[in-house]
């Protein structure tokens, strides 16, 4: 990595920290841990988000795309966005739950434009979860044209990423499921 490169990434972390991260750690990219089993679990159970959303599966690289593309890269950001929930889960979702969702789909898309401007090309930004970006994506009727191409970014979980086993390996917590009390949203962007 070159020096200007070096410094851009100490700013990138510290930005992201600023805009509401709660944890922003770079990683190897060897620590990314990729599984088939993530990405089977988009269809078994069936996700609501299944061929509904053009950021999830089918429409996003398969595990063996991505992990052909993942040897490309040395390294990444890893970031949380973490809420206390102002009442405990129940069974049905909140929108609460989907506030710190959107507030890292933001700092991705933050975090990878500012990357690239650092001079990582191929900076690459992955949510956590499914896209939200629009209240119903055009996918559901059957549409392909993103509204917010360069905004939109493919789920973590789509690609294969096993986001618990990375965030373990790196040493970050995750208030997984179920939830309760506290919400953990993780995303990735690889430089």
């Amino acid at each position: 990595m070159i020096e200007n490169q070096k410094n851009a990434l100490e700013t990138i972390i510290s930005l992201l920290k600023e805009r509401g991260a709660s944890s922003v750690v770079r990683i190897n990219v060897a620590d990314i841990v990729v599984d088939e089993r993530v990405r089977l679990k988009c269809r078994v159970p069936l996700c609501d988000s299944y061929h509904r959303n053009l950021m999830c599966p089918p429409y996003v690289p398969t595990v063996a795309e991505f992990r052909e593309a993942l040897n490309r890269y040395s390294m990444a950001i890893l970031l949380q966005v973490s809420a206390e929930l102002e009442k405990p889960y129940a069974n049905a979702l909140s929108e609460e739950v989907f506030v710190p969702a959107k507030k890292l789909h933001e700092l991705i898309h933050f975090g990878e434009k500012e990357a690239f401007a650092g001079g990582f090309r191929f900076a690459a930004g992955f949510i956590g979860g499914c896209c939200r970006l629009c209240d119903e994506c055009v996918a559901v009727d059957g549409g392909t044209r993103c509204r917010f191409p360069f905004k939109a970014r493919p789920s973590m979980e789509a690609v294969g990423i096993d986001v618990m086993a990375t965030a373990e390996k790196v040493g970050l917590s995750i208030d997984a499921f179920p939830i309760s009390n506290r919400v953990t949203w993780t995303g990735l962007i690889l430089l």
